[in-house]
């Protein structure tokens, strides 16, 4: 499987411009599965619940059929993050879409910052879905800094996460490698670049998305600045094999009683 990371800079608020650039970018590097950014067609720093809502699309937009219409047309999955409109909610949210007309919704279960202050908090919780012989996980940006999430995805049998993210605190990519060791997954973190500044307040997004094999090899490392699409293939079937060696596997020999409080 050829997995694509799409490192992209929005212009905020300009959403149709954005998905095109988005599927421009996906068109010129084929892959199997593309992953995007968080928010990636609107920008992120929203200032107000009513904003966020204006910028906010349900399932049946416009630039939702877009993607769909791109994933079928280039036979592949496309991860994307987005501002979901469900009746009185907003939910910080990813869509996987998928070219034989599925799609799969993940609303965020962290949220972060100010987030907390125009998103509702996820209710969809972690799942696995399968694509082309590999079984993906949906997390969004902040979900990395709870070990619960990706062991999570892990246990319901993720070969891949497919992270959509802006980050800005300095440690994701770094903390993906532990996380991919841990639970010997691939981990897909994509990640925007460049910086937003609205009202009295500037966020610069870290880059460097990164695509972690389940042994902790960083098979793509994005740079620090500057829209970038990144691939390479991987085999889920490394992520299947759980053994640190011949006697412990990281999964089986949980001992759960052991971690109550």
């Amino acid at each position: 499987m050829k997995v694509a990371l799409v490192q992209f800079e929005p212009v905020f608020g300009d959403r149709d411009r954005n998905v095109g650039r988005l599927i421009r970018l996906c068109r010129q590097n084929p892959a199997d599965l593309y992953v995007l950014p968080e928010l990636a067609y609107t920008g992120y720093q929203f200032v107000s619940a009513e904003e966020t809502r204006s910028l906010a699309d349900d399932l049946e937009s416009p630039r939702i059929d877009a993607f769909r219409a791109a994933a079928k047309d280039m036979d592949a999955a496309i991860v994307f993050g987005f501002p979901e409109l469900s009746g009185a909610s907003v939910y910080n949210a990813s869509l996987a879409v998928l070219p034989d007309g599925r799609s799969y919704l993940y609303r965020k279960t962290h949220l972060f910052y100010k987030e907390n202050l125009y998103f509702s908090p996820g209710d969809t919780g972690f799942f696995v879905f399968e694509f082309r012989g590999a079984r993906v996980g949906l997390a969004i940006c902040f979900d990395w800094f709870f070990p619960e999430s990706f062991r999570t995805l892990a246990l319901k049998g993720a070969d891949i996460v497919a992270h959509c993210s802006n980050l800005v605190l300095p440690y994701c990519q770094r903390a993906d490698f532990a996380a991919a060791v841990q639970n010997r997954i691939f981990i897909a973190t994509a990640n925007r670049v460049g910086s937003e500044q609205r009202e009295d307040e500037t966020l610069t997004f870290t880059g460097e998305s990164v695509l972690v094999s389940p042994r902790g090899e960083y098979l793509l490392y994005g740079p620090e600045d500057g829209e970038t699409v990144l691939v390479a293939e991987i085999d889920p079937e490394e992520a299947r094999d759980k053994s640190v060696n011949r006697y412990n596997d990281v999964l089986a020999m949980r001992r759960t009683d052991m971690y109550s409080l």
